[in-house]
């Protein structure tokens, strides 16, 4: 078996081991693999996400996260921590007092775990506009003159040891896959290889790997096989009743292509779609729903 899957589930397995050392193993293990999913993932980890509006982030990283306030009253009194009521705002709004998508890397999270003893050891300040907007809305009879969020140091030791667990079981998934016939992850055989990426994305969520396996890695989506299909989409979190509304687009598209009501009907149920047990992206699920439906119509190989 490869030196470098059993290096990184040596790392993985230690708590003591540093986290972007075991990230850039995965980039090493990515290249071998040729995967483009692993290699992005392990980039955005190491070196934080750029965009907290973006679906990429991974949803072990959008985690809860109260709003408090600085507020003057009557009499010049001041209220220096008030909690903000997420109800009391706008619902668009709404999130900015209920969760918070952390984008650090690993490292900066690793940091303030270790260096910092308070309980709000990250904070996410609101935009002037918007505490301007709100200054006299939260709280009757007084003014908002600041707000932020705070993330607790449990929440962040929770999100690094999502990125670890992940990384564990991945390596293990591969090497289970694999067996213990190769030395070198370049020889890994075709039929092998798309069995890998389908771990890749079971763990990491992300578009389909090319080939005839759905994400979970284990069932085959064979050209006009309608169980096989179905299989596929019962695992990635659809019920009968879905199934049976797929049923009805086919019908209407004609039985032999991708026609408007299936696109309709893949828009409709990328929402609900489940990888590795976690709810991806609507554009993850979308991608992922018109590759099995282009499988199922022989128009992917």
């Amino acid at each position: 078996m490869s030196a470098l899957l059993d290096d990184i589930i040596r790392l993985a397995q230690d708590d003591k081991e540093s986290l972007p050392n075991l990230l850039r193993k995965c980039l090493i293990l990515a290249s071998e693999l040729r995967d483009s999913r692993l290699k992005e993932w392990a980039n955005q980890e190491l070196d934080g996400y750029e965009n907290p509006r973006d679906e990429q982030v991974p949803t072990y990283r959008v985690v809860h996260a109260d709003a408090f306030g600085t507020f003057a009253g009557p009499f010049h009194s001041w209220s220096k921590n008030h909690i903000i009521i997420p109800a009391v705002m706008d619902e668009k709004h709404r999130h900015l007092a209920e969760t918070v998508r952390i984008i650090q890397s690993v490292s900066s999270l690793d940091d303030l775990v270790k260096t910092h003893n308070t309980q709000g050891v990250l904070t996410a300040s609101w935009p002037p506009n918007l505490v301007a907007y709100y200054q006299t809305r939260l709280w009757e009879g007084w003014v908002c003159h600041a707000a932020w969020q705070e993330v607790p140091k449990n929440t962040l030791v929770q999100v690094l040891d999502s990125v670890r667990n992940i990384t564990l079981r991945m390596a293990v998934e591969i090497k289970s896959e694999l067996g213990t016939s190769y030395a070198n992850l370049n020889l890994i055989k075709p039929d092998e290889m798309e069995r890998v990426k389908s771990v890749v994305v079971n763990n990491l969520g992300g578009n389909v790997a090319v080939g005839n396996l759905d994400a979970s890695g284990s069932t085959v989506i064979i050209a006009g096989d309608r169980k096989a299909l179905d299989a596929a989409l019962t695992k990635a979190g659809l019920d009968k009743a879905d199934l049976n509304e797929l049923s009805d687009a086919i019908l209407v598209d004609g039985g032999s292509k991708l026609g408007s009501k299936i696109n309709e009907w893949i828009q409709s149920k990328a929402g609900k779609v489940i990888a590795g047990g976690v709810k991806v992206g609507v554009s993850i699920g979308q991608n992922l729903l018109t590759e099995w439906l282009k499988l199922h119509y022989g128009l992917t190989k």
